[in-house]
C-alpha cells in the first residue's frame, strides 16, 4: 500500500509553463537586451532556476553576478497574470490527503526561489512533509527520489510520483518508483506520443481523476 505520494509542480499541480518561460524570456531580455525563444528556454528545461538563467545569459549559476532577483521578480510580477490559481481543487486535495495521515512531498526542478512563491500563492504552505529543489547543473529528481524514501523510510513500492514530463517517467523509473503521469495541462498534448512510448503505470488526462486513485491506491 502506499504511503507517501510525491508531486511535481509546473503542469502537474498548476498550469505554470507558460509562467516560467515568460518570465525567463523577459528576465533574459531585462539584463541582456537579447529575447530567447521558448525553445531556447525549455532546452535548458530540467536544471533549476540559476540553471536556466545561468544558460540563457551564458553565466556561471554559482556566480554572483546572475542576476537571479531580476528574474524572480518578473516572476512574480506574470504569476496573476500567467498563472492565477493552482488546477481547481488542488489544495483542497492535498489538505484531504494529509489529513488521511499520508506523507506528502513536493519534488521539483525550480529553487525556492519560484517554488516557494507558487507554493504559497496556490494555498499550499504547510502542506508538504518534504519541499526537494533543482539543481542548476544536473537534473536531480532521482536523487531526490531517494532522499524521500530514505527521509520516510519507505521502499519504492511505498511511494508515487506524480509528474507531467516524459523525464519523470524515466527518472522514477530508473528508481524503481512508481508514475501517475499527469496529462492534464497545456502541455501535454505535444508530450503524448514520448509519455506513452514510457509506459508510466498510470496516465491521467483529468485532473479530477487524480484524487480518486490516489484514494484507491492508499486505501
Amino acid at each position: 500500500m502506499l504511503k507517501g505520494i510525491i508531486f511535481d509542480m509546473d503542469g502537474t499541480l498548476g498550469d505554470t509553463l507558460q509562467l516560467c518561460i515568460e518570465a525567463y524570456r523577459r528576465a533574459t531580455q531585462e539584463v541582456s537586451g537579447r529575447t530567447p525563444t521558448a525553445n531556447e528556454v525549455v532546452s535548458y528545461f530540467g536544471l533549476s532556476d540559476r540553471g536556466v538563467l545561468g544558460g540563457l545569459l551564458n553565466i556561471n549559476p554559482d556566480a554572483p553576478e546572475l542576476p537571479i532577483d531580476t528574474f524572480v521578480r518578473v516572476y512574480c510580477e506574470l504569476h496573476d497574470e500567467l498563472a492565477p490559481a493552482a488546477f481547481p481543487g488542488a489544495a483542497d486535495m492535498l489538505w484531504r490527503l494529509k489529513e488521511r495521515g499520508l506523507k506528502l512531498a513536493l519534488l521539483t526542478g525550480k529553487e525556492h526561489y519560484t517554488a516557494v512563491p507558487t507554493v504559497e500563492k496556490y494555498g499550499m504552505s504547510g502542506v508538504f512533509d518534504l519541499q526537494l529543489y533543482g539543481d542548476p547543473y544536473y537534473n536531480i529528481k532521482a536523487d531526490n527520489l531517494k532522499r524521500a524514501m530514505e527521509a520516510w523510510q519507505l521502499s519504492p513500492e511505498e511511494i508515487i510520483y506524480v509528474g507531467d514530463a516524459p523525464s519523470d517517467i524515466r527518472l522514477c523509473h530508473s528508481v524503481g518508483v512508481s508514475i501517475i503521469n499527469a496529462a492534464w495541462g497545456s502541455n501535454a498534448a505535444a508530450d503524448e506520443a514520448a509519455c506513452l512510448a514510457l509506459a508510466p503505470e498510470y496516465r491521467l488526462t483529468d485532473f479530477t481523476a487524480l484524487e480518486p486513485l490516489l484514494t484507491k491506491l492508499t486505501s
